[in-house]
């Protein structure tokens, strides 16, 4: 995020390279760098800090559907960031933080995870696709740290059922595409090669239809386009469910 200049892969390239970022963002890229660079004998006050930019985020009820998401990301960077840190560790991260992160996602959740175009195979406008592709990257994320979480503490975990029918992340010519043309273009022939229906992420899940041939298939397809993200996504399932 800092060294290599890169976006994590829950945030798109475009909410940090318009003319001015959402406040969740432009404080989230301050306070990691703080933490990164903090001088010995500073922790204490860099922690405050991100502290109270955490429970900000969680008080604050933003109207709009880009602002939710913002305030979602960036409370996600701070408690992966603090929950596997060096200097931080599991110690920093509790259970009211894991709760808020969760009523977070559900707040940004709330306002739909799909935009309409997409449920009518047609293909939407560019901007309201960002939104719903970061928004469920954000949320499977925070899925597979909840679940790393709970591990460590010894907790149960759970298929998080609720995303059933929710679109596969991961395809790596949409997410990476740099403008407006490229990214229609690599659209239109997203829409062609899933004429059958998008991959949802419940045919990741063991079902009566895995191992089936029209299964795999769809599984192989959807690999061949996917980028790094997609493909722990995809690890992930096919280790617990044997996709």
């Amino acid at each position: 995020m800092l060294k290599d200049k890169d976006v994590p892969p829950i945030i798109h390239r475009s909410q940090i390279e318009g003319k001015e970022l959402p406040r969740s963002l432009a404080n989230c890229y301050s306070l990691v760098r703080m933490w990164e660079q903090a001088v010995p004998g500073s922790e204490m006050m860099v922690m405050s800090t991100l502290e109270k930019e955490m429970e900000r985020l969680a008080e604050e009820h933003p109207e709009h559907d880009y602002e939710l998401l913002s305030a979602f990301q960036a409370y996600l960077l701070y408690t992966i960031m603090l929950y596997f840190s060096p200097r931080g560790g599991p110690s920093l991260i509790n259970d009211k933080m894991m709760i808020t992160l969760m009523e977070l996602a559900f707040r940004t959740a709330r306002n739909g995870l799909f935009c309409a175009a997409e449920l009518a195979h047609a293909r939407p406008t560019w901007e309201s696709w960002i939104v719903v592709a970061a928004k469920r990257r954000a949320v499977f994320t925070m899925y597979l740290f909840s679940s790393v979480y709970n591990a460590d503490r010894l907790l149960p975990n759970f298929v998080a059922d609720e995303m059933r029918g929710v679109y596969a992340p991961g395809n790596k010519a949409l997410w990476e595409a740099e403008d407006r043309e490229t990214w229609s273009r690599e659209y239109d022939r997203y829409l062609l090669r899933w004429e059958d229906g998008m991959l949802e992420i419940s045919e990741l899940w063991r079902s009566a239809e895995t191992g089936s041939a029209e299964r795999r298939e769809r599984i192989e397809r959807w690999v061949q386009s996917a980028d790094e993200f997609g493909m722990t996504i995809f690890g992930v399932c096919a280790h617990i469910h044997g996709c």
